[in-house]
């Protein structure tokens, strides 16, 4: 395998061109030497050479800010609850994900274009298109620079922000350069070095951004509350918070007081860490008892942090907070608050964001808010939904940008229509967008997804080939192609390269191998790695522990036993063996020394297809392993989402006695006596004193995203369902029918199970059918013609021959319902009844 390039100094992927001011430039070039001697070393400068005051040991307990003795009357609002605690038992974690990235949707970490409204001079553009033209030719760069007269800070600050965005670092240091040597008051520098810290910070140059912090304020210029508010901003955005913090109470030390530019910095510096909304909010409280006002910006980045988790409940808090006090919203806020709803897979009110909300405020949708839109569909799998947002683009004539591009490129790619994928790449770079990590990410993972393993590799070669440079996420997207191909061979190539390149493991990659191993059957393997990422200080998610748990249960069994709910599992469903001697490992220690743990985890692998090893047997422990997990997720403080509460009803299901499946649910009540003790009541068939609990909670359920809505009802009837608990399984399909958990139609002319698991089918099924046997028997006359739905089966390897059809069949000929599969739709069955046969068959059922 063809190793990585090693990213040179000042890389940037635009290649450079000749350029007729060559010869000029070298005319020049002697006349500005003494001018650019001052700051050349800047860049090369060692973090080490300088001293940090400020440092997250120096402050115990930086991250969390000191609450205000008082809380000030400006702030008593709907916002006071979550100060607290959440407003619901389950927590946002609970509506959960099955992997950790998608990466067609994920940021390569690099820059995200962003609007520059930076007042500038037309000269500046000029300046900014002969710069973009000089590529990487420094004589170039420098002979525009000189050729050009820009005398105000506000072309170079104009110039610096573009150079972020494009991600250009070369000509922003040369630009900064040039205009520090013709700089000549402290105002003109503090400007220039407080947007130079941000374009580092956005750049993920932090050491240099540091650097040059401490030099400005060494040298006088640098010593304002615009620099520090930069710097901060800069630690926020490269995930050190906590020196941010640091940074930020050292300010009095300085003779500097935080303004508002200040506290806004830290609270963005938060939501850009994603630090939980709880710690970052207690800046703002702060921040009104020092009599600093919060604004528009200030609300903008407290929306931000409840991103990350889908938070959309208490986005729309802060939006009436807004509202309450009278202030303004703009694109940015909506646009954070689409992006929120998506996460949460709220879809619907995202629509009504759009189309209501944002056009009530006279405030009009852009090309960012069509591109979360886009993501968000394509995350729910609404792949129809998500190509409407794309030809939606196109009506209104929005220019697709980068994040749109990739999304759409991703989007092709993940649905197999790689013709579109292509031209859509191609199209970008033709617009004048440089193909990215993110882009080569997309299509990887789309091909994967489709077992095109030659065109994958041709993409890892060809990405390479361009100096566009993988990254971990690159990485990890090959070890599970490959892994899931069982391909090891490959797999040990990808793992060796990315060693190589010195890059380090994190917990995406962990989670990917673990999950690999745990879908081999190799379970003892996957507690093994799970030690050494702890023992390496990769702290897994519940990602990780979710592939671990839902491995501990055998493989699908046929008809009604089949109870997983496919929106989170893998392309193809697969046999899951679990460990006989996961307690006995967890008490030995992993020894390191100089072995490469997870080169030892694709060798076993590899020596497993060749049948070297024996994958590990099921065992009556495993019951037992699953609590002492659950155990060590709640010792570590990570929360359990609908993934890790379906997965252990799935292994509760095939457990071997209702005995075993009853002790597994009492143990984990210890835990959670909400989730788990309303399971394991309505097993054990209490009465109205357990359904109440289970209406309450029915009622939080409410509150999360269609998808973990139907998960946690798919789960917990299929469970009842196999175990003979049939009252129990149709109340609670009765429940999630009349809540609109499922999209699907009920009528009495068809039933629609498309989104429906196997258990919850059959229930609803049966439901249906009595229903109509009451309708029959009062009188009325049924339809000529009954449908029931089951869906193609997209997860079966024959169109048509899903899971779900096979367990409304056998559930319908256990009973002798005259249905038939419908000749013109393989995905449901359909009969034709007269009315007095119809009333005979049901007269017969009665009579059984």
């Amino acid at each position: 395998m063809a190793s990585t390039p090693t990213t040179p100094s000042h890389f940037s992927s635009v290649p450079p061109r000749p350029s007729n001011n060559n010869q000029r430039h070298h005319h020049n070039q002697n006349r500005s030497q003494h001018r650019r001697n001052n700051n050349r070393n800047r860049w090369a400068s060692s973090s080490s050479s300088s001293t940090r005051y400020y440092s997250p040991a120096s402050s115990a307990g930086a991250g969390v800010p000191s609450a205000a003795a008082t809380a000030s009357a400006a702030f008593s609002s709907s916002l006071s609850p979550w100060l607290g605690g959440q407003k619901t038992q389950l927590a946002p974690e609970f509506s959960g994900r099955r992997s950790n990235r998608n990466p067609g949707k994920m940021n390569s970490g690099g820059p995200r274009a962003v609007p520059n409204n930076q007042q500038h001079s037309k000269a500046a553009e000029e300046v900014l298109h002969s710069l973009t033209n000089a590529g990487n030719d420094v004589a170039a760069i420098d002979s525009v620079l000189l050729n050009y007269r820009l005398y105000v800070a506000e072309d170079y600050v104009y110039l610096l922000k573009e150079f972020a965005n494009t991600g250009d670092l070369l000509l922003a240091t040369r630009t900064y350069d040039f205009a520090m040597s013709r700089a000549t008051d402290s105002t003109f520098m503090g400007k220039l070095t407080s947007n130079m810290i941000r374009t580092l910070g956005r750049l993920k140059k932090i050491e240099l951004a540091m650097n040059l912090f401490e030099e400005s304020r060494s040298r006088g210029y640098g010593n304002t509350v615009y620099s520090f508010s930069a710097m901060i901003s800069a630690l926020g955005r490269n995930d050190r918070f906590q020196e941010a913090v640091s940074l930020f109470r050292s300010m009095g030390y300085f003779g500097l007081e935080p303004n508002l530019v200040t506290y806004n910095a830290i609270i963005d510096a938060g939501a850009k860490g994603e630090i939980a909304f709880e710690i970052v909010v207690k800046f703002l409280e702060e921040m009104i008892d020092a009599g600093c006002l919060p604004d528009r910006l200030t609300y903008n980045s407290l929306l931000k942090t409840c991103v990350p988790k889908g938070r959309w409940q208490l986005c729309k808090d802060l939006l009436a907070e807004m509202e309450r006090k009278g202030i303004g919203r703009d694109v940015y806020t909506y646009n954070t608050y689409v992006d929120a709803l998506c996460k949460g897979g709220r879809m619907d009110l995202v629509r009504h964001a759009i189309d209501v909300e944002m056009p009530a405020k006279n405030i009009w949708p852009n090309v960012v808010t069509y591109s979360t839109l886009m993501a968000g569909y394509s995350k729910a799998e609404r792949f129809e939904d998500a190509l409407n947002v794309y030809d939606e683009m196109k009506h209104l004539l929005i220019r697709l940008d980068r994040v749109s591009y990739n999304a759409l490129v991703g989007l092709y790619a993940n649905l197999g229509w790689f013709e579109e994928a292509v031209c859509k790449f191609k199209e970008m770079e033709s617009c004048g967008i440089k193909n990215d990590v993110v882009t080569y990410n997309a299509l990887i993972e789309g091909y994967g997804r489709h077992n095109r393993y030659i065109e994958v590799r041709k993409l890892f070669d060809e990405m390479k080939a361009r100096r566009i440079y993988p990254n971990g996420l690159t990485y990890s997207t090959l070890i599970k192609i490959y892994t899931k191909g069982r391909m090891y061979a490959e797999a040990m190539d990808v793992y060796r390269e990315f060693k190589q390149e010195g890059m380090e493991t994190d917990v995406v990659f962990y989670s990917a191998l673990i999950d690999a191993l745990c879908k081999n059957g190799l379970i003892k393997s996957s507690l093994r790695l799970l030690d050494v990422m702890i023992e390496k200080g990769s702290r897994p998610n519940v990602v990780t522990y979710n592939s671990i748990i839902d491995a501990f249960r055998v493989g699908l069994t046929p008809a009604l036993e089949c109870g997983v709910d496919t929106s989170f599992q893998s392309n193809d469903l697969q046999i899951k063996h679990p460990s006989s001697t996961v307690s006995t490992f967890l008490d030995q220690k992993t020894d390191n020394g100089n072995n490469d743990e997870i080169m030892k985890m694709l060798e076993q692998l590899a020596a497993e297809k060749a049948g070297l090893t024996k994958k590990d047997k099921r065992s009556t422990q495993d019951n037992l392993h699953i609590v002492q997990i659950f155990q060590q997720m709640h010792e570590m403080e990570i929360k359990p989402n609908v993934v890790t509460f379906s997965a252990i009803l799935n292994a509760c299901s095939c457990c071997e006695t209702f005995q075993d499946a009853s002790k597994l649910l009492d143990g984990l009540r210890v835990f959670d006596s909400q989730v788990y003790g309303v399971a394991h009541g309505l097993l054990m068939g209490h009465g109205q004193g357990i359904w109440d609990q289970a209406q309450r909670l029915f009622d939080e359920l409410e509150h999360m995203d269609s998808s973990t809505a139907s998960a946690f009802y798919n789960a917990l009837t299929d469970m009842l369902w196999h175990f003979g608990q049939k009252l129990g399984a149709q109340m609670v399909v009765i429940e999630g029918r009349n809540r609109n958990v499922w999209k699907g139609g009920w009528s009495t002319e068809c039933l629609d199970l498309h989104l429906t698991s196997c258990g919850a089918a059959c229930a609803m099924v049966h439901s249906w059918l009595l229903e109509l046997r009451t309708t029959v028997f009062g009188g009325q006359k049924p339809p000529p013609i009954l449908s029931i739905l089951t869906g193609w089966g997209k997860h079966s390897k024959v169109v048509g021959n899903g899971a779900l059809r096979k367990a409304v069949e056998a559930l319908l000929n256990g009973i002798g319902a005259p249905f038939q599969i419908a000749e013109c739709n393989l995905g449901s069955v359909s009969t034709a009844l007269e009315w007095q046969r119809y009333k005979e068959w049901h007269l017969a059922c009665s009579a059984a």
